[in-house]
């Protein structure tokens, strides 16, 4: 018994070291971008066409679709510098000159097109606030020279962060997406029965849903480079700092500890699910051909034995 549980046991471990090379992303880069095809969240690929419409020989990846990786869809635009532009501001006014200086803030982000995102004031006899500003990218320095002179400087922090390479390879993705939408649409049109239909139609919606996605982030991404982000702290002599708080330090999720270790569970059996889909069957190989062997010397000891 020990035995056979010893057996079962290494089998399963050598499974699960057979899945976890055979799942490994060689050569690094995702299916949609190195001609196979595109996969949804579930792992299931993104329909070739002999797979759904009997008979109806189509392009199987979407970057081969109509003569060419993304020629039905055109070039990848060639695309300047996309900078996502953030600062932050600490200012001490005068005794008294809080509610002036505070005010004056609100309007610089008005005076260059931008808007006051948040704002927030403390105290009654000593003033302190801060306000979260969003200015255009091209007037990005002038407000920000603006909001200095509106007090004495205590801290400064500008940053710069240039997502190009982001915008790339969503716009990429995107276009990849659109031209395996552009096939189902065409696959859709040459259905000839029911269940056809509904079967592109379920991997429509998936694909549809990325779409969706992409462009979302791409909006994101877009309002983040067209409007830069200034925070300014104002305070009056005497006013407390509140010190920020780094997302470091913060308390740990007991939510997010469960929902790792499930997403570690599932990839473990995964994996090991995997490795079986390889070893059962050279496994099985191996057991037919083991006994074929062994009733051949039977059969070749046989006549021997009568001899």
């Amino acid at each position: 018994m020990r035995r056979i549980a010893a057996i079962v046991l290494g089998f399963l471990v050598l499974a699960g070291v057979v899945g976890f090379f055979a799942t490994r992303p060689f050569g690094g880069g995702g299916a949609a971008g190195r001609g196979q095809r595109p996969s949804d969240a579930r792992g299931r690929s993104l329909v070739a066409a002999d797979e759904v419409v009997a008979g109806a020989p189509v392009p199987a990846p979407a970057e081969s679709v109509a003569g060419g990786a993304l020629g039905a869809v055109g070039e990848i635009p060639m695309v300047g510098p996309h900078i996502v532009k953030t600062a932050s501001l600490d200012l001490l006014v005068g005794t008294g000159g809080f509610e002036e200086a505070f005010e004056r803030a609100q309007l610089v982000a008005g005076r260059y097109g931008g808007f006051v995102v948040s704002s927030s004031s403390r105290g009654t006899r000593i003033r302190s606030g801060s306000l979260v500003l969003r200015v255009p990218n091209e007037s990005f320095e002038r407000a920000l020279a603006d909001l200095r002179d509106l007090g004495r400087v205590e801290g400064e922090s500008v940053s710069g962060e240039d997502v190009s390479a982001r915008f790339v390879d969503l716009e990429a993705r995107l276009r990849t997406w659109e031209a395996q939408e552009s096939v189902l649409l065409r696959l859709m049109d040459r259905a000839t029965s029911v269940e056809d239909t509904l079967r592109i139609q379920r991997e429509l919606q998936d694909v549809q849903l990325r779409i969706e996605q992409i462009r979302g982030q791409l909006r994101v991404l877009r309002d983040r480079t067209e409007l830069a982000t200034i925070t300014v702290s104002i305070r009056e002599p005497g006013a407390v700092i509140r010190q920020r708080i780094a997302a470091r330090e913060r308390r740990p999720d007991l939510g997010e500890a469960w929902a790792r270790a499930v997403d570690g569970f599932l990839g473990v059996v995964f994996v090991v699910v995997v490795g079986l889909g390889y070893l059962v069957p050279v496994a099985a190989i191996g057991a037919v051909a083991w006994f074929a062997l062994r009733r051949l010397a039977r059969l070749r000891a046989t006549p021997t034995a009568l001899r």
